[in-house]
């Protein structure tokens, strides 16, 4: 779907109209940094059913602080503009308390590009200290400048979260609101007709969020607004086709999902009762969800009978291999 107007069939505020199918609603994010506390007091605030997780690991501190290394330079080049890039990569592990990614300096060229390494940043995780080496004397970028950017980001990254985290209590609050991912670039879902009161909500979380974020603060380079926004769709023969076809691709995509990892829990011995007990749960929501967009588009939605035949299989195996080792279990004892 590369134009999301063929899902806009109407603009109209008035919701109680019975032709309104639900609405299609999407978001973007521009880099975002804000205070963990922050985010659990506007939750708090507003009644944002989703938690936010305050307890930070200096490992994804140090990999977030890294990871917002980038830097472009453009120089003359004898009659031509050079174009490199510098930012950080992953090195081989080190050991278990020693992090360690490398600076790099990639230029680029019309065929292939050319890699010069500036430095290694590392990170003792028992200590929390960062330190600079096996540093690249002959070049002349501002490698300390990047590294002292790095230690700056890594305190900060201590208390703060980043897109991956808001993003993850956005899906988490999208999903309770029974919605289908549009199969487009970003975050596009439609929202049944019965749950688009809940996007406002969401829409004052976004909004509360991004006035916290230090990003442009914090590393000098610009952050647009956060972007949401949703309209009506119709609820016509053409609209519930669309969504039937979107239907498909996104539970398709779930139910996938869903077959590998019971198929990793079988693979690995794994015996939990309880696990086995949510994956049921599970895929008995997931029933339900097929059972409700049945009634919205009004159609049987018969083409993924086949899929869930194959994961209520899986989970009947699992389910006897937790059976399998209870029975051994009881023996031995």
């Amino acid at each position: 779907m590369n134009n999301m107007n063929q899902f806009m069939a109407i603009h109209t505020d008035d919701e109680k109209n019975g032709d309104i199918l639900g609405k299609y609603m999407y978001y973007s994010l521009p880099k975002l940094i804000i205070k963990a506390e922050r985010v659990r007091e506007i939750c708090e605030q507003i009644g944002f059913p989703v938690t936010v997780n305050e307890n930070i690991s200096v490992t994804d501190a140090f990999r977030s602080a890294t990871g917002e290394i980038h830097d472009r330079i453009e120089e003359p080049y004898g009659s031509e503009i050079k174009v490199c890039r510098i930012y950080c990569r992953d090195n081989k592990r080190v050991g278990a308390d020693v992090l360690s990614r490398e600076l790099v300096e990639e230029t680029l060229y019309e065929t292939t590009n050319t890699y010069r390494k500036l430095a290694n940043i590392t990170l003792d995780k028992s200590s929390g200290e960062m330190v600079l080496s096996d540093v690249d004397y002959s070049s002349d970028r501002n490698i300390l400048g990047y590294f002292e950017q790095a230690e700056r980001l890594f305190k900060l990254y201590q208390d703060c979260i980043g897109n991956r985290s808001i993003e993850t209590m956005a899906e988490k609050y999208i999903i309770d609101m029974h919605a289908i991912s549009i199969s487009a670039r970003g975050h596009h879902y439609f929202i049944p007709k019965a749950y688009m009161h809940g996007i406002s909500l969401l829409e004052d979380f976004m909004e509360l969020i991004g006035n916290e974020n230090l990003f442009t603060y914090s590393t000098g380079r610009d952050s647009k607004y956060i972007s949401i926004n949703s309209m009506y769709v119709a609820d016509d023969a053409k609209q519930r086709g669309k969504m039937s076809r979107e239907f498909y691709q996104d539970m398709g995509r779930e139910i996938a999902e869903y077959q590998s990892r019971i198929l990793r829990l079988i693979q690995s011995g794994n015996s939990s009762q309880k696990i086995l007990d949510r994956w049921e749960l599970k895929i008995q929501a997931l029933e339900a969800k097929k059972r409700e967009y049945e009634d919205i588009l009004k159609q049987d939605l018969s083409g993924v009978d086949e899929e869930f035949t194959m994961l209520r299989d899986m989970c009947n195996q699992f389910k006897m291999s937790v059976r399998r080792s209870q029975v051994f279990g009881a023996t031995a004892a």
